[in-house]
């Protein structure tokens, strides 16, 4: 696997005021990293940070050269738009590969709607996006974030607002997209049994504890900070 992100004693936080120091942390490609922790924890300042839309307050940051991401943030973000369509929003997702000032090639709108076609949307094509149910608009930024063929899908809480049903067909849909795009995701989640289930690593994220921990799957049940988390032990 290789390295595509790497953190020596790097701190984050807000302006100039660190609220987890030391991180040690290198994310290698072909993973899912599940990232966990208690609200106000950090886990949104530690994606953006990996992703490069915060840098650290200190410490060495390398991340691969050329390296993509395509970022899923919560859909409630979105939610006032003006009334784009579907369409047009995973359009959005394709200009970072096109170059400043220059219109959308035959090449990059097959990108879209080969986009669309891959989470399955294509019938919702023309629909208004605010006026989607919460999963429909998941669904919607996965597919805006693929259009730029991301190395990388980042999610942040993508099953928060949705029933068992719509997290499952969410988890799945990634899951897919994983394997047949060869991703690496970085996901953040409130849910436990979400992260057991499709996770191969767990970070947890802990700024009142001023921890971060980074461990396989399979080695977590014995952390004792990830099984407190889990609630495998009082």
């Amino acid at each position: 696997m290789n390295e595509l992100i790497k953190l020596d004693d790097v701190s984050i936080g807000f302006g100039k005021t660190p609220i987890i120091r030391g991180i040690d942390l290198t994310l290698t490609s072909g993973q899912f990293w599940g990232v966990i922790g208690p609200n106000g924890g950090g886990k949104s300042t530690l994606l953006k940070t990996v992703i490069g839309l915060t840098e650290p307050l200190a410490g060495s940051f390398k991340i691969k050269e050329g390296l993509r991401f395509g970022y899923v943030p919560q859909h409630e973000k979105y939610d006032n738009l003006f009334p784009v369509s579907v369409e047009e929003m995973v359009t959005m997702g394709r200009y970072s590969m096109v170059p400043f000032s220059k219109k959308l090639k035959q090449e990059d709108r097959e990108a879209v709607r080969i986009s669309i076609e891959k989470t399955g949307i294509t019938n919702l094509s023309n629909k208004v996006f605010r006026e989607l149910s919460g999963g429909e608009k998941q669904k919607v930024l996965i597919a805006k974030a693929i259009c730029g063929n991301p190395d990388v899908l980042v999610l942040d809480e993508p099953t928060s607002s949705l029933d068992l049903k719509g997290e499952a067909e969410i988890m799945s849909l990634i899951k897919d997209l994983k394997d047949e795009l060869n991703l690496t995701v970085i996901m953040v989640s409130h849910f436990a049994d979400t992260i057991r289930k499709y996770a191969d690593s767990i970070i947890l994220v802990d700024k009142d504890k001023d921890i971060l921990l980074n461990c396989g799957i399979d080695d977590a049940v014995s952390n004792q900070h990830i099984k407190r988390y889990f609630g495998l032990q009082s």
